[in-house]
């Protein structure tokens, strides 16, 4: 398996936007302590038990796609190069992407069916059925359907550079 070959402008946003898994660590940290005392208070009820180690693992699996997704170079105009490692990156993009919106859709399904459970009337069960079947294909839609708009270059979206940013930003912050 070829490594990835970055430009200057590439490995610049690597090295100053890469500081992402100090978020993604801190974030798994909090999840495992709510998990861990959540799975305490749980140990005697099985079904919850289970809940909450289904959760926290989707969860888990949820972030490192998420992150390996980020770290996959860029798409550029015509992915094939001629030697077949663009259409591999395609190819590990496509399967990243549904990897992602089944591991959020198997959650929000999970969730709906606990909310649903307690919900009193048939009418708030079907509510919250139809909002997370509606996420389910919203997801959808945009991970493989939607086609944004072109965007000229990958240099208008970076952001790491503080004299790149638009001057509204500034104004914001």
């Amino acid at each position: 398996m070829a490594t990835a070959q970055f430009s200057p402008k590439e490995e610049q946003h690597q090295q100053c936007c890469g500081g992402g898994w100090v978020f993604q660590a801190i974030t798994m940290l909090v999840a495992t302590a709510v998990t861990a005392q959540a799975a305490y208070r749980a140990r005697r009820a099985p079904w919850d038990l289970a809940f909450m180690l289904f959760s926290y693992a989707d969860l888990g699996l949820l972030f490192l796609c998420l992150s390996k997704y980020e770290r996959l170079p860029p798409p550029l105009e015509k992915e094939d190069d001629g030697d077949g490692d663009g259409m591999a990156v395609k190819w590990r993009r496509w399967m990243l992407k549904m990897a992602v919106w089944a591991l959020s859709t198997v959650l929000s399904v999970a969730f709906a069916w606990r909310v649903a459970a307690v919900m009193p009337a048939p009418a708030l069960k079907a509510a919250v059925w139809g909002m997370t079947s509606t996420v389910a294909v919203a997801e959808f839609y945009l991970l493989f359907v939607h086609r944004p708009a072109a965007i000229s270059s990958y240099s208008a979206l970076d952001t790491c550079k503080n004299e790149e940013t638009s001057p509204k930003l500034h104004q914001i912050v």
